[in-house]
C-alpha cells in the first residue's frame, strides 16, 4: 500500500460540452502502462452529452470519477480536482488533447529518480491536417534548479512552456496556488510560472508523450469579453514581476508578454468593436515599454508592426484583424 501511495498519480481534465473529443482523451488516460493513477473529471457545467461520456468511464472503471460544478471557467475547474486529488502527484490533461500510452510509466520514472518536483516531456501539437513538435526539444534529460537558469529556459531558450499540461507535479507544489477566477485566456502562464518558482529541480525530457489539439474554437480563439481584461492585467503583473527579478533580461521579457497582450486586441478584432476602456490600458502599457518591445530580438518583425499599429490607430487595427478573422476564420 506504501508503495501504490508512493507511486500514485492524480490526473485532472476539466471538461466544458467537450464531447467532441472526450472519448479520445480518456481512452488514452485509461491505456496508460502505469496503473496507479485516479482521474478526476471535472465537468464545469456542460450543457451537452459529456456527462454520459463520462459515467461510461466512471461505472467500469473505479480509477475515474465524476466532479459536477457550475460553470466557472477551466481554472476553476482544475482548482476543484486539485483540491480532490490524493496521489502525491498531479498531472492536467485537457479534454481535447490525449497522451501517449507510456507517458505517466515515463514521467514518474523520471521523478523517482531525480527528486524532481516537476517532469515536462515533449509537446506535439496537431490539428485535423498535421501535427509538429510544439516545445523546444531537448536531446538528454535536463534538470534546472537555479533562478536564473528558470528564467532563462522560460523566456529566452523556451525549454520550459507556460502550460499546465506536459507535466508531471508534485502535488504540494501546487496544492496552494490561488486558481484564477474567470481565468478563461493565458491563466497556464501565470500557473507554471508559479509552479516553477516553488519547484526545487525541474527535469525535461526529450520524450514526446503530450499531444495538444490546436483547436480554431477553443477559447484562446474566441472574441472579446470581461476575461480578456483579467487576463491582461495578469500579463502586466507577471511581466512587471520578473522584469524587476531580472533586469537584465527585461528586454527579452517584456517583447514575450507583449505578444501576449496582443491577444487581447485581436479579440476585439474577432468581435468587431473597439473596447475603450480595456484597449485605452493595452495602448499605453505598450507605449510605456515600446523601448524594450522595439529593442527584443525575439518579437518577430510582423508583431512588431501589428504593435505599432495598435499604439497609433487602435480602431484600424481593430477594423483590420476583423476582416482578417472574416476571411480566415482565425
Amino acid at each position: 500500500m506504501k508503495q501504490y501511495k508512493e507511486s500514485m498519480v492524480s490526473i485532472v481534465v476539466p471538461i466544458f460540452n467537450a464531447s467532441k473529443y472526450l472519448k479520445r482523451c480518456l481512452d488514452s488516460i485509461a491505456g496508460q502502462d502505469h496503473e496507479c493513477f485516479e482521474v478526476l473529471i471535472v465537468d464545469d457545467g456542460s450543457t451537452d452529452d459529456s456527462v454520459e461520456i463520462c459515467q461510461t468511464y466512471c461505472s467500469s472503471d473505479k480509477r475515474f470519477k465524476y466532479i459536477y460544478q457550475n460553470n466557472a471557467g477551466p481554472d476553476i475547474a482544475r482548482k476543484t480536482g486539485t483540491a480532490s486529488a490524493t496521489g502525491k502527484y498531479l498531472m492536467y490533461v485537457d479534454a481535447d488533447d490525449y497522451i501517449a500510452p507510456n507517458m505517466l510509466s515515463r514521467m514518474y520514472e523520471a521523478a523517482d529518480k531525480t527528486g524532481a518536483d516537476i517532469v515536462c516531456s515533449q509537446i506535439v501539437r496537431f490539428d485535423d491536417k498535421k501535427e509538429w513538435l510544439g516545445s523546444v526539444p531537448v536531446e538528454d534529460l535536463t534538470t534546472i534548479t537555479e533562478e536564473s537558469e528558470k528564467i532563462n529556459a522560460f523566456f529566452e531558450s523556451g525549454v520550459l512552456i507556460g502550460t499546465y499540461y506536459g507535466k508531471l507535479i508534485r502535488r504540494v507544489v501546487i496544492q496552494d496556488y490561488e486558481f484564477i477566477k474567470d481565468g478563461y485566456i493565458g491563466e497556464d502562464i501565470t500557473a507554471a510560472l508559479y509552479m516553477f518558482d516553488k519547484a526545487s529541480s525541474i527535469v525535461i525530457i526529450p520524450d514526446r508523450l503530450y499531444y495538444y489539439f490546436q483547436n480554431d474554437n477553443s477559447i484562446s480563439h474566441a472574441k472579446y469579453t470581461y476575461r480578456h481584461a483579467v487576463s491582461l492585467d495578469n500579463y502586466v503583473r507577471l511581466r512587471d514581476e520578473y522584469a524587476l527579478r531580472d533586469t537584465a533580461d527585461r528586454v527579452r521579457i517584456t517583447g514575450f508578454f507583449a505578444g501576449y497582450q496582443m491577444a487581447v486586441a485581436t479579440a476585439m478584432g474577432r468581435s468587431g468593436r473597439y473596447e475603450k476602456s480595456t484597449g485605452e490600458i493595452l495602448r499605453k502599457d505598450l507605449k510605456n515599454n515600446w523601448t524594450y518591445i522595439k529593442s527584443d530580438k525575439k518579437t518577430a518583425f510582423y508583431m512588431k508592426c501589428c504593435i505599432l499599429l495598435y499604439m497609433y490607430v487602435p480602431r484600424i487595427f481593430v477594423f483590420m484583424f476583423r476582416i482578417l478573422y472574416l476571411m480566415t476564420g482565425r
